[in-house]
């Protein structure tokens, strides 16, 4: 028989054997009820245990159950580096030679014999249009040494003087300089460099001009002071003469006069002789 022991709240405290009234003497032993009470206390105390270790189990379990994470690798580069930007713009097709600027007062070509002047009139003079020549400048005066050797590579200088001459022809007005280089510019854009600009006369000394005059004292010609210059094209073709006087009244000489076998052309400035003698302005 077994007694039930209720608390004052009525919950349910334990349930014991009543000896007293057991059909059974093993029920009532002491050792029995030893036994009992450590088998209730075991389980008892082993009911929290059990739940400790199923969640150690559980955790267990769901850490070998659940995956890895995944490595995710991220590379942080720098930026290609950008090309140095370039122009590599190709070369316009060349067309046919012309000349520029466009030509002077409308002139393409000036005729065999014909003279012309930068203010576009074929009847003035050289004294007229480039000034008149105040003296024949001597070879290593204070002139002479305000002159400059010309060494432009493009145009070739004939050297038919000898020695210690041999550059006379190389020699001329520092005004000379500016329409002597855009002359040669216009020769080889006419002709597409198939063409030399050659000058045959520049300064002289030894009065090889004004061969009409037979006394030295009275020769005149610009080229004694550097102002005046003969030019023909290389190869040599009289029928590119016209063309070339055209080209070098464009090109900014004063006076220009067609020879038939050179272009004659001079320049208006203030002559070396005034420069040194102080009376230049």
């Amino acid at each position: 028989m077994w007694k039930v022991v209720v608390t004052v709240t009525g919950r349910l405290r334990r349930v014991e054997p009543v000896c007293h009234f057991a059909a059974s003497q093993r029920a009532c032993h002491p050792a029995f009820q030893v036994v009992h009470f450590f088998r209730t206390q075991l389980a008892r105390l082993w009911q929290p245990a059990w739940i400790v270790i199923a969640a150690c189990l559980l955790g267990l379990l769901t850490a070998c159950v659940s995956p890895k994470p995944a490595k995710v690798v991220v590379r942080i580069s720098s930026p290609p580096a950008q090309a140095l930007a370039t122009s590599t713009t190709s070369p316009a097709m060349a067309g046919p030679p012309t000349a520029t600027p466009a030509p002077k007062c409308g002139l393409t070509e000036l005729s065999p014999g014909q003279t012309i002047s930068s203010g576009c009139s074929y009847t003035q003079t050289e004294t007229q249009a480039a000034g008149p020549m105040l003296c024949r400048i001597e070879r290593n005066s204070c002139a002479y040494k305000n002159m400059i050797v010309n060494r432009d590579p493009n145009i070739v200088f004939s050297q038919h003087k000898p020695p210690p001459l041999t550059d006379e022809d190389a020699m001329m007005h520092p005004a000379m300089l500016l329409p002597l280089t855009r002359l040669s510019d216009l020769v080889t854009a006419e002709w597409g460099g198939e063409v030399k600009l050659v000058v045959t006369a520049a300064y002289d000394s030894i009065l090889e001009h004004d061969l009409m005059q037979n006394d030295p004292e009275r020769k005149y010609s610009l080229h004694f002071e550097g102002r005046s210059i003969d030019l023909v094209p290389y190869p040599a073709d009289e029928a590119k003469m016209a063309r070339l006087c055209g080209l070098a009244l464009t090109a900014g000489f004063d006076w220009i006069h067609n020879e038939v076998n050179h272009c004659h052309a001079s320049i208006n400035a203030t002559s070396l002789c005034s420069v040194c003698s102080g009376a230049a302005p």
